[in-house]
């Protein structure tokens, strides 16, 4: 027990924090609550890039060349799956480089050693970003689901009758955002359910937005708790990207977020980098 405080608050302290900001775009609070929300449309798209060896192998560092050579600051956020304890001074150094506030995503401890993700948000020098707020929520054994309250940075764009982009327009907002790492049956219990970690999250912000990975044979378990967590709309969990063991998913209310595909590049060692379009 002790090891692991000491491990959570090392992590912790990774979280940098800035100061809350008003008067931004907002892609999906312009809708009175009692007003009809439209479909999710290309028109709205944000991407998060997920790197991962979708595996139960650790990321190791293999990831931080590639985020440092990101030539597209744009990116609104990325997420490293599985780095663990890692080489910290190279994990900080790369977020500073790319200009990118960060926190980490606590899963679990194994051998002494705490595995998780990073995630990256930014760039701050171009889309001025933050994070306000991260917490861990344990669902079942081994899991915890990573709630993170920060800034969304997106693309408006406008199209002619041919489908092709005119003009676009950068969108802003305040979103939270969740991601866990679900490995057993009982973590998925735990998650869905009138009474379960989902719907908690979603009572209290109903335009939540959840990408990370399950099991490749718990897919479809998550698909149904995520059904029995629902209430008078829908919760859709998409498979975005199967690997050896793992399925990237993203899961929202139907509402409010749609999928709209992924891009996929093999970096070394079986690291991918799954570049994925999220449209409101």
């Amino acid at each position: 027990m002790k090891n692991m405080k000491t491990y959570i608050s090392i992590f912790l302290s990774f979280a940098m924090a800035a100061p809350l900001f008003t008067g931004c775009d907002n892609g999906l609070d312009e809708y009175p609550s009692d007003a009809p929300i439209p479909a999710p449309s290309d028109k709205f798209t944000t991407n998060v890039q997920f790197v991962s060896l979708l595996s139960d192998a650790s990321l190791g560092t293999g990831y931080v060349d590639y985020l440092n050579a990101l030539d597209d600051k744009n990116t609104w956020m990325t997420i490293a799956d599985r780095v663990d304890d890692g080489n910290q001074s190279a994990v900080m150094k790369a977020a500073w480089d790319t200009e990118r506030w960060m926190t980490f995503a606590f899963n679990k401890m194994a051998n002494k050693k705490a595995e998780g993700s990073m995630l990256y948000m930014g760039s701050w020098g171009t889309l001025n970003t933050y994070i306000t707020g991260a917490a861990g929520i344990p669902s079942g054994n081994g899991c915890y689901v990573t709630e993170v309250k920060t800034k969304l940075a997106g693309i408006r764009s406008e199209k002619g009758e041919d489908g092709e982009v005119t003009a676009t327009k950068d969108i802003s907002f305040d979103v939270n955002f969740l991601t866990a790492r679900f490995e057993t049956a009982d973590q998925i219990s735990a998650f869905g359910g009138k009474n379960g970690i989902l719907r908690s999250c979603y009572d209290r912000n109903m335009s939540l937005l959840m990408i990370g990975t399950v099991k490749n044979d718990l897919f479809a378990q998550l698909e149904s708790a995520a059904k029995s967590a629902a209430g008078s709309y829908e919760f859709k969990v998409f498979n975005v990207a199967a690997g050896s063991q793992y399925t990237i998913f993203m899961l929202t209310e139907e509402r409010f977020w749609g999928f709209n595909g992924v891009e996929t590049k093999s970096l070394t060692g079986g690291i991918s980098a799954y570049n994925i379009s999220v449209m409101w």
